[in-house]
């Protein structure tokens, strides 16, 4: 499933810009001489879209053109779209670089559609569970999930999924609707929480029954800043992006990792099977993986770095999970299942 709607950061957070002396001076790792084979070169790639596009075109396909000559343009596609086109241009690939946030690079690769990307310097960086054990797709960032509260209302942060089930939160819980992809996180979170998993769901459904009949239910993103600019709603789990954009507007808003982990999503790159330009692509994701393009990308979108050598400043990185202290779930199941989960969240939570 493409979780690119629940990929916050895609309508920006403003058009600041980072390209400051830091970003200007950092040189593309690698040698003259492999700069000088990817001169005149052109890449195709996708993006997210929005003001992410626009941002990564700046200081990562801008940069690279100038340190090596090779030019890549974006075409933004959902992550589905992407994997669609991926597999109907298998035998003349149109777009080199494939961006994915929902899972489709495991199903690539399974299918014969990706091939190994020459290792970037960066790439040592990425914590092997981050990255293909072949080399076909690495992560280069994170949307990492999590607990956000208001710092006003809540003077201890949240420390684990149970503080949603505190008597003093009673009736200030806010939580999304299961067709919102941290909505049924939150449902894996709790069903884990009460000795369920992906495949036994049941507790979890069990479990927010307890907080949903004084509990709001939300749908859209942006309604997380509605929620907690009027007063009543302290707490929910969400993403730390969410937070960083919240806080961003003057609203007392704090993010919290949970003792059992933060669901996250990766964001991820590979390259078609049969696309020749495999080095270039390396170019474009080293840069990516660069930990001055890491902390631009954290600070300006909300997507945490998968980097370990990057060093977030503490005002953003307050908002984010590192990559010790993510929860993985198991997608898979999770996509299976789903249809099922909705209609009994359907009928035993939605009309309580």
């Amino acid at each position: 499933m493409a979780r690119d709607a629940n990929i916050p950061g895609l309508a920006g957070l403003g058009r600041r810009s980072l390209l400051g002396a830091g970003l200007g001076a950092t040189v593309l790792a690698g040698t003259p001489a492999r700069a000088q084979s990817l001169r005149g070169r052109e890449i195709a790639a996708t993006a997210f879209g929005g003001a992410s596009q626009d941002l990564i075109q700046r200081i990562v396909f801008d940069k690279v053109a100038a340190d090596t000559g090779a030019r890549g343009t974006q075409t933004p596609l959902l992550s589905a779209q992407a994997f669609a086109r991926m597999r109907a241009e298998t035998q003349a690939p149109q777009i080199d670089l494939f961006m994915f946030s929902g899972g489709q690079e495991r199903a690539a690769k399974v299918d014969g559609l990706t091939q190994p990307i020459p290792a970037g310097g960066n790439f040592a960086g990425v914590p092997d569970h981050l990255k293909d054990a072949e080399g076909h797709w690495i992560a280069w960032g994170l949307v990492t999930e999590g607990i956000l509260y208001r710092t006003d209302k809540i003077s201890t942060p949240p420390t684990s999924y149970r503080d949603f089930f505190k008597p003093e939160y009673e009736g200030h819980v806010a939580f999304p609707h299961i067709t919102n992809g941290y909505g049924t996180d939150f449902l894996v979170m709790l069903a884990k929480l009460n000795g369920g998993s992906e495949s036994n769901i049941t507790p979890g459904l069990e479990a927010m029954k307890r907080i949903a009949p004084r509990a709001s239910i939300f749908r859209s993103p942006a309604e997380v800043q509605t929620l907690f600019a009027n007063g009543d709603i302290w707490i929910m789990p969400y993403d730390g992006a969410s937070a960083l954009r919240t806080s961003a507007m003057g609203l007392p808003i704090g993010y919290a990792v949970p003792e059992e982990g933060a669901p996250y999503s990766l964001l991820v790159g590979c390259v078609a099977r049969r696309s020749r330009n495999a080095d270039v692509a390396s170019a474009i994701l080293d840069r990516h993986l660069d930990p001055e393009v890491q902390v631009a990308i954290a600070r300006e979108i909300g997507w945490a770095p998968v980097n370990t050598r990057t060093q977030l400043p503490p005002d953003v990185s307050r908002f984010m999970a590192p990559t010790d202290r993510l929860a993985t779930l198991d997608r898979d199941a999770i996509n299976t299942n789903r249809a099922a989960w909705t209609e009994r969240w359907n009928r035993e939570i939605a009309t309580r």
